[in-house]
C-alpha cells in the first residue's frame, strides 16, 4: 500500500517551510489536488486516501519545481482574477489582486452603451475579458508585443466565449492603432526600475516575464510612452493604468505634461497608490 496523503502532505509542507521564499504550507495541499485533480477541500477530506507510485511522482515533481521558486500558479496552470480562473504559465505576467482594482475603476465610469475598450500590453487577457464579460455590449481590443502573451490571452478568451468581441493584436503598446473611436483604455504595463531587481523575490525575478516586469532606470518609460501614444484619443476618453506604489508623485508630473488631466489616485487592498484614473482634455 502506498503513502497515505496525511505523511505525504506533512512531509511537503516541511518541506516548504524550509525554504527563505516563504512559500505557504498550504500549497502543499493546492499541488496535490492538481495532480490528483481534485479540489483542495477532497484532498483534506481524504487524508488516509492512499497514492498510487505515479500519483506520488508526479506530486514529487510538481513539489521540487515549487521549491525551487516557480510560482503555484504556473505549476498549476491558472490563477483567479476577479472571481474567474485564468490560465497562466510563464509566458505571461500572473495576475495581481491589486490589478482587479484597474477593472473596478473602469467599470464605475460613465462609458457609451457601445463603447470600445482597448487594453494594452494584455499578457494572459484577464483585464480585457473580464472587462468584456462584465460589460456585454462593449467591444474589445487588447494588445501584446509577445507572441507567448497572445497566445495565453487566445486560450482565456475563446475557454470563456468572447472570440466575437474580443480582438487581439500583436503590437508594441497602441502602435498603429487608430484611436480615434476608443473610449477607455486600460493597461498595467510594467512599472520596476531595473536597479529594483535584486530586492524582488526570485518567485518574480527569475520566473515571471522581463518584458511584463522592467520599465527602465526609474519605471516610468511606459507610462511616458502610453501618455504620449494615446493622444489621438478623443476628448473625454478615459484612461486607467496601474502604477507603481512610489509613483503617485511621478504619474501627476507627467500627467501635467500630457494631453491628459489626472482625475485620481486610488489605493491598493494595503492603502498603497496604485490606480491612475486620468481622461483625455
Amino acid at each position: 500500500m502506498g503513502l497515505i496523503i496525511s505523511d505525504i502532505l506533512a512531509h511537503a509542507r516541511q518541506r516548504l517551510a524550509t525554504r527563505d521564499f516563504q512559500p505557504s504550507t498550504r500549497e502543499a495541499n493546492l499541488l496535490l489536488a492538481h495532480v490528483l485533480g481534485w479540489s483542495e477541500a477532497q484532498v483534506l477530506a481524504r487524508q488516509d486516501h492512499s497514492l498510487t507510485d505515479r500519483e506520488r511522482q508526479r506530486f514529487e515533481i510538481a513539489l521540487g519545481r515549487r521549491l525551487t521558486g516557480e510560482p503555484i500558479a504556473y505549476i498549476v496552470g491558472h490563477k483567479e482574477f476577479f472571481g474567474r480562473p485564468f490560465q497562466v504559465d510563464s509566458r505571461v505576467l500572473i495576475p495581481r489582486p491589486e490589478t482587479e482594482h484597474v477593472v473596478e475603476t473602469a467599470l464605475e465610469l460613465p462609458l457609451p452603451r457601445w463603447s470600445t475598450v482597448l487594453d494594452l500590453g494584455t499578457g494572459s487577457g484577464c483585464m480585457a475579458c473580464t472587462v468584456a464579460l462584465e460589460l456585454p455590449a462593449c467591444r474589445v481590443i487588447a494588445t501584446d508585443l509577445s507572441l507567448g502573451a497572445l497566445t495565453v490571452a487566445w486560450a482565456n478568451l475563446t475557454h470563456l466565449d468572447l472570440s466575437d468581441r474580443l480582438y487581439l493584436v500583436r503590437t508594441d503598446l497602441a502602435h498603429g492603432l487608430d484611436l480615434s473611436g476608443i473610449d477607455l483604455v486600460l493597461s498595467n504595463p510594467p512599472y520596476i526600475a531595473y536597479d529594483e531587481a535584486q530586492s524582488l523575490s526570485l518567485e518574480v525575478v527569475d520566473f515571471e516575464p522581463e518584458l511584463a516586469l522592467f520599465a527602465g532606470a526609474a519605471g516610468l518609460a511606459m507610462h511616458r510612452r502610453l501618455l504620449d501614444e494615446l493622444a489621438g484619443l478623443h476628448s473625454g476618453a478615459w484612461l486607467v493604468v496601474e502604477i507603481g506604489a512610489d509613483q503617485e508623485a511621478e504619474i501627476r508630473q507627467l500627467a501635467t505634461e500630457s494631453a491628459f488631466r489626472l482625475i485620481e489616485v486610488r489605493p491598493d487592498y494595503a492603502g498603497l497608490p496604485r490606480v491612475a484614473l486620468l481622461q483625455r482634455h
